[in-house]
């Protein structure tokens, strides 16, 4: 299938198994037009199909506002 056929069907749908597909098929940039013609952003797409990891930007906020972080084990 083109992209834009996919693109169109997952902004009809928005089914996270056509967004899996374009971002399989066609790359990052392929994901980043079909999340953008959608009106989502890149970090809801990744949301979407289970792959956003936040635990970072947890870490960089948590420094930003005086928190360490302590390991208990």
């Amino acid at each position: 299938m083109r992209l834009h056929t996919l693109i169109d069907e997952f902004v009809r749908t928005r089914d996270p198994q056509i967004l899996r597909r374009i971002k399989r098929d066609f790359g990052g940039i392929g994901f980043s037009t079909a999340c953008r013609a959608a009106g989502i952003s890149r970090g809801h797409g990744k949301r979407l199909l289970g792959i956003y990891d936040d635990t970072i930007a947890i870490r960089q906020l948590a420094s930003k506002i005086g928190y360490r972080e302590v390991d208990y084990r």
